[in-house]
């Protein structure tokens, strides 16, 4: 086992994600927390259902990410653990025939809510059964891309909405590259979180990164800076961290 200071980041930051809540991942374009999100899924996959929509990749670009921390993206949909709503191939027209992967005819701001509400209705919610719901946007910055950014910021608030009353329970995770969006976006995003970790890197004549937890309902929370690195290690525990300081002040 790790030593107590320097474990993996689900173990040493969340004690446990209540249900209903919203997690926002902020990183930018060099760090490794992009892996976080799916990370989550992968460990919470044996008592949840996941759902990824797909903003980012063609099917197979979204596979290969996932299984930087060892989630078989293939696997868990032939096992309806897993259900991915394409909307990259569906505005690209680049689709797989694959099992529990949903295409949307077309792909517009006005449209495109309705036409996931439909999926969900018709494809997955019989797929759940009493299970957790853990959903990913992967990601919040290539939806902005895609739709606008205030377009995705309305999209958003109206999926808060309507996900709140049919799947109350459901954890919505919300990674963003910072360094392809606004900071009026980032800081919309970020006050409708429940929680929101912050990641940055420095390179130098080395590279470092730390992570900021700067964002829980959890009682008694101050913010928390950690140092985070990668191992070779094809799991949720790759991203490791260590604590190197918190919020209280400095004596």
């Amino acid at each position: 086992m790790a030593p107590k200071s320097e474990r993996g980041v689900l173990e040493s930051i969340f004690r446990e994600l209540y249900g209903g809540s919203i997690l926002t991942i902020v990183y930018d374009a060099y760090s490794s927390a992009w892996m976080l999100g799916f990370a989550i899924l992968k460990k919470e996959l044996w008592r949840s259902f996941g759902i990824i929509s797909n903003y980012n990749f063609p099917f197979q670009g979204l596979c290969r990410a996932a299984k930087q921390v060892g989630l078989d993206i293939e696997k868990e949909l032939l096992n309806d653990n897993l259900a991915v709503i394409d909307v990259f191939g569906s505005k690209y027209s680049v689709r797989y025939e694959k099992k529990n992967v949903f295409y949307l005819d077309s792909v517009s701001p006005e449209l495109i809510n309705p036409k996931i509400d439909l999926i969900y209705a018709e494809n997955i919610k019989p797929m759940i059964g009493g299970r957790r719901v853990i959903r990913l946007i992967n990601t919040l910055d290539g939806a902005a891309l895609m739709l606008g950014e205030m377009e995705t910021l309305k999209l958003l608030n109206q999926t808060i909405a309507q996900r709140s009353k049919d799947m109350p329970d459901s954890i919505l995770i919300l990674p963003i590259n910072k360094d392809v969006v606004s900071q009026k976006f980032i800081g919309w995003v970020a006050g409708v979180s429940d929680y929101v970790i912050v990641a940055s890197t420095k390179l130098d004549e080395g590279f470092e990164e730390k992570m900021y937890l700067v964002k829980s309902p959890e009682e008694g929370f101050t913010p928390t800076v950690y140092r985070m690195w990668i191992t070779e290690e094809k799991s949720p525990e790759r991203l490791k961290v260590k604590k190197i300081g918190d919020g209280k002040p400095q004596e």
